[in-house]
């Protein structure tokens, strides 16, 4: 007698979400509202709740109320303003209801931020002539990728400093608006080997796509020599973004592919 076999489950269907249009949303929410405004009609006609009192204001007292207004102004404006004060409580509360709190905001922040890079990595690398002394640029580079939740590396090497950040393109878009305009890197004047001053610059080296993410947290590394510095970028098999940044320090080019 063969073993009875258990009879595999029936797959079940897969059904994909379906995204609205802004327009779609608006009309979808208009005719929620309107169909529960019809329902509430339709119970008061009924009689099972009782109407709703007019929503009254100091400017449409007179036509609201008519002759009563007529008959004593001061108690009706008293009461059209006790009826204010009391919507306004109303609403305060309902606001306060659903006011998040800081975790809540906190958590909603960071889920903005936040990106699916499961699909591919988007990375940028950039070059800075001299990192060392410009205090003030260094703490905007390193707490912008944190606060975008970035991951990369800074490595300071003289004449050739380079910052390489992995994430999605949003976080791209804010990073490298930050490196290339809000920061003032060419008010900041650096020595060259022979004595003389210079304005810093910062270049946009190169920036695309990877499968995954070569490294963890932002860190600062020291590189006091050339060899140190690629074999840094070797360990984590992404040393090509030092030889681009290299080759065009070396070569003093300006325009960045």
């Amino acid at each position: 007698m063969c073993p009875s076999r258990t009879q595999p489950e029936p797959l079940k269907p897969t059904y994909m979400p379906v995204f609205l249009t802004k327009k779609e949303r608006k009309k979808l929410r208009r005719q929620s509202r309107r169909e529960a405004w019809k329902e509430e009609q339709e119970k008061v006609r009924l009689g099972l709740e009782a109407p709703p009192e007019p929503k009254l204001r100091i400017s449409n007292l007179m036509r609201a109320l008519g002759t009563e207004a007529v008959q004593d102004p001061t108690a009706i404006e008293a009461k059209v303003r006790e009826q204010i004060a009391k919507r306004q409580k109303t609403h305060l509360e309902a606001n306060k209801a659903r006011a998040l709190t800081k975790e809540q905001k906190r958590e909603k922040v960071d889920r903005k931020i936040r990106e699916d890079t499961t699909m591919g990595v988007h990375v940028a690398v950039y070059r800075i002539n001299d990192l060392f002394e410009c205090a003030s640029a260094k703490f905007k580079v390193e707490v912008n990728a944190q606060q975008l939740h970035m991951t990369g590396c800074v490595v300071l090497h003289r004449g050739c400093c380079v910052v390489v950040v992995e994430g999605g393109p949003k976080q791209h878009a804010k990073y490298k608006r930050l490196m290339l305009n809000r920061i003032k890197w060419e008010e900041e004047m650096i020595k060259e080997c022979d004595g003389t001053e210079v304005p810093n610059s910062c270049h946009l080296v190169w920036e695309g796509t990877t499968a995954h993410r070569a490294f963890g947290e932002i860190k600062f590394k020291v590189m006091p020599t050339e060899k140190q510095a690629r074999e840094l970028f070797q360990k984590h098999k992404v040393e090509h973004y030092w030889d681009l940044a290299y080759s065009g320090a070396v070569l003093g080019t300006s325009d960045e592919p």
